[in-house]
């Protein structure tokens, strides 16, 4: 799943009979009504001292004047002072551009003193360049402050009024109806596609959450197979923006609500003090439970089950390592995470998907979809159920040898995909896991095969042209020595010997599933388009093809690792 959106242009269009309004990026409109002040406040300062305009030959007013521009300017977009939804009701809405507009004036004045030091044609005197930033910054508040007023104004019931009223409305999107002050105009986003909840539904819903602020935007994101996903962003009086991340739990795969839920709490608060990635530890790096306003850690209604989780900003998620550092990375994440969950008991979690890892298990399953063949698909898939035979008996290794006892039972994520690791924007370093639905007490091998199924692929998961699937080994390399360092001290001997094959068979165990759900009718994943599962199966079975005839170098790799690491695995 991706927390990672971008909001769109203002524009106005139907769909499915509903104005669609969505709030733009950056509010030019208020860029040009604070240049237009900027430029009459410079000339301002020369009609207050007309003796300084003889003084300073242009290069000099046009070199200040762009360093005005750079700072004044620059800081309230690095602040996203214009991508704040205003209230101009209160003068509290302006925070963020107040203090970008006090930290740019001593910018301005102290580098117009280094400049007149450096630059003889540069010299402004100290008292011209406070008076600039004084004047520009009081006069910027007085503005703020007159807006405020015309809003109030507008607010009465006179023609003058109806006609500010109604250019506030056009250009500034004010909701005049909301009984907030300074609303925006309500967002609706356009309704999802494979049945999913309106817009009224979805603010109904955010809105019995304990959050703060009105809710100004629902966005959707359009990642992961299972639950269906939403940004809320809120704007509370003060002007500061809040946003949430809001789920709708996938029934048919989570039919226990409430064992789920309780998962997820055990999880997050065991983990918020103990797990802290490099990206952004002293923030905790997994997400938190929004509470519902009655104190429910969910929201049940006609609609479905509801939770509201905190939202991480300022991040982004891969499908593919970018670069090898990446996925080393990552290895060391959910190596932490493994090491982290040690002393969770594993009676305390509740196997919310029985079987979930069991790759005999599954393998069971196909055939009984095969047998059933619900939606006549099987005689499409001959080649992939061939392939899936021919390799039956190699599905029971880590599912037999854990049954047996021979490996621990430990509790992990079991979901282990790069794309549940967010990354910071700047530093490019992991700051959360997500995605804890999975955690159940299960096998680190299945985790350690997951992250390699997905981060050593060469091609997307539903990639067509199967002749870009490939395991990287280089990128293999890489995750394998993060997340050894993390947790390899605490694997046994047993488990280190099986770590070659982990990949090989979680890889095969997702083509059974991803074959398994198109031949049922495409029930358990979302897709996007028909026959994407069947592309997912084909994918990952070529996956397999490849590193069965890479796995000598597979060996060869973890056993230089072990060695360098002091480990005590032995790989035949």
């Amino acid at each position: 799943m991706d927390q990672k959106t971008t909001d769109n242009n203002v524009l106005t269009k139907k769909v499915a009979g509903e104005n669609v309004i969505e709030r733009r990026a950056i509010r030019w409109m208020m860029v040009a009504y604070d240049a237009l002040i900027y430029l009459l406040c410079w000339v301002g300062v020369f009609v207050i001292q007309p003796s300084l305009q003889q003084q300073l030959p242009n290069s000099t007013i046009f070199c200040y004047l762009g360093v005005g521009t750079v700072f004044f300017f620059g800081l309230r977009f690095l602040l996203k002072c214009y991508n704040q939804v205003f209230r101009y009701g209160s003068i509290y809405a302006f925070t963020k551009e107040i203090l970008a507009n006090v930290v740019a004036a001593v910018l301005f004045v102290t580098t117009g003193v280094l400049l007149t030091r450096v630059w003889p044609v540069a010299v402004v005197p100290f008292t011209s360049l406070v008076a600039f930033a004084a004047v520009y910054v009081l006069i910027s508040l007085i503005a703020r402050l007159l807006y405020c007023n015309l809003y109030r104004f507008a607010q009465k019931d006179t023609v003058l009024s109806r006609v500010l009223r109604r250019m506030l409305e056009l250009f500034a999107h004010v909701d005049f109806d909301s009984d907030r002050p300074g609303a925006v105009l309500h967002l609706v986003l356009e309704p999802e596609r494979n049945g999913a909840s309106p817009i009224n539904e979805l603010q109904n819903i955010a809105e019995k959450f304990a959050i703060r602020g009105d809710i100004t935007a629902i966005t959707q994101i359009n990642k992961g197979y299972i639950n269906r996903t939403y940004k809320v962003e809120t704007l509370s009086d003060t002007g500061h923006v809040h946003k949430y991340t809001l789920q709708r739990i996938n029934t048919n795969v989570f039919p226990d609500v409430d064992a789920l839920m309780d998962n997820f709490k055990l999880t997050t608060n065991h983990l918020f003090g103990r797990l802290l990635l490099p990206g952004r530890g002293k923030q905790g790096s997994v997400q938190q439970i929004r509470p519902t306003k009655d104190g429910r850690s969910y929201l049940r209604d006609d609609s479905g089950c509801w939770r509201m989780l905190t939202h991480f900003d300022n991040v982004y998620s891969l499908d593919i390592p970018e670069r090898p550092e990446t996925f080393y990375q990552a290895g060391r994440a959910f190596g932490m995470f493994l090491k982290e969950m040690k002393d969770v008991e594993a009676t305390d979690v509740k196997e919310v998907i029985p079987n979930f890892h069991n790759t005999k298990s599954r393998y069971q399953d196909l055939e009984e979809a095969i047998g059933r063949d619900a939606k006549g698909r099987v005689k499409q898939v001959g080649p992939e159920i061939d392939f899936v035979r021919q390799r039956a008996d190699k599905y029971g290794i880590i599912s037999d040898a854990l049954e047996s006892g021979e490996i621990p039972t430990r509790i992990c994520h079991n979901d282990c995909n790069l794309n549940n690791i967010l990354f910071d924007n700047v530093t490019h370093l992991p700051v959360a896991i997500i995605d804890l639905d999975t955690v159940m007490p299960s096998s680190p091998l299945y985790d350690y095969g997951d992250s390699m199924r997905i981060g050593t692929n060469t091609a997307k998961d539903d990639e067509k042209d199967l002749s870009k699937v490939s395991c990287n080994l280089s990128l293999y390399e890489q995750y394998a020595r993060g997340y050894l360092e993390s947790c390899g001290d605490i694997l046994t001997p047993e488990e280190l010997a099986l770590l070659p094959y982990a990949s090989l068979i979680i890889t095969a165990e997702d083509g059974i599933r991803f074959l398994m759900d198109h031949i049922n009718g495409d029930t358990y994943y979302n897709i996007y388009y028909p026959g994407q599962n069947l592309d997912r199966a084909r994918t990952q079975l070529k996956l397999v093809e490849d590193m069965e005839k890479k796995l000598p170098q597979i060996k060869a790799i973890l056993r230089n690792i072990y060695m360098d690491l002091n480990l005590n695995g032995q790989i035949d």
